[in-house]
């Protein structure tokens, strides 16, 4: 928990000094936290739940107009343990470009609903002892939420693919499929 909260000051004081330079009305800087309820792995066709995780990452977007907004960011998916079985632990980090919609109601100024659709690669990291090699694969997001001045609290849904490679070179693709519920404070 200490590395988390470190990892999550250091982004936060790092963006700030960043974000700075770009003081504009019509740009958005989003540090945020989160996490994932209900997160599974699917292998072979088989299913397997994750104990509940969570996730750090980091936004930026560029509104083109009123209602239409261009970006790009990261997050880290903690490492959390499958459920009912003694096993490895799992995580992912993902880095995507992102497109993010908002209602073009005027008078609100930072507060409005919005729908965010994500795309990009998921690194995937493990700790296991039978796997040799591990990669990553595609990653998107669908994500539904509510900007109120400088806080953004947004319900997503996230799907990641991922492959690897046992000492027996057997190789396996999977995906994670996940839920997650985070809060960000946003930098304008």
């Amino acid at each position: 928990m200490k590395k988390f909260l470190a990892v999550f000051a250091l982004i936060c004081l790092t963006s700030t000094a960043v974000f700075a330079a770009f003081n504009q009305a019509d740009q958005e800087f989003i540090v945020k936290a989160g996490i994932q309820p209900q997160s599974s792995v699917k292998l072979n066709n088989v299913s397997y739940d994750t104990n509940v995780g969570v996730l750090i990452g980091f936004e930026y977007f560029k509104f083109i107009n009123n209602i239409v907004a261009f970006g790009a960011g990261a997050s880290y998916d903690l490492p959390r343990k499958f459920k009912d079985i003694n096993s490895t632990n799992v995580s992912f980090l993902p880095m995507f470009v992102a497109v993010k919609a908002r209602t073009p109601i005027s008078g609100f100024d930072n507060n409005y609903p919005f729908i965010v659709g994500r795309m990009g690669y998921a690194a995937f990291m493990n700790d296991s002892s039978f796997i040799k090699s591990s990669n990553g694969g595609m990653y998107y997001s669908l994500g539904v939420g509510v900007s109120l001045d400088y806080l953004v609290i947004e319900a997503g849904y996230s799907k990641s693919a991922f492959s690897y490679t046992t000492f027996s070179n057997l190789t396996q693709d999977g995906e994670q499929s996940a839920i997650s519920l985070s809060v960000g404070f946003k930098f304008q």
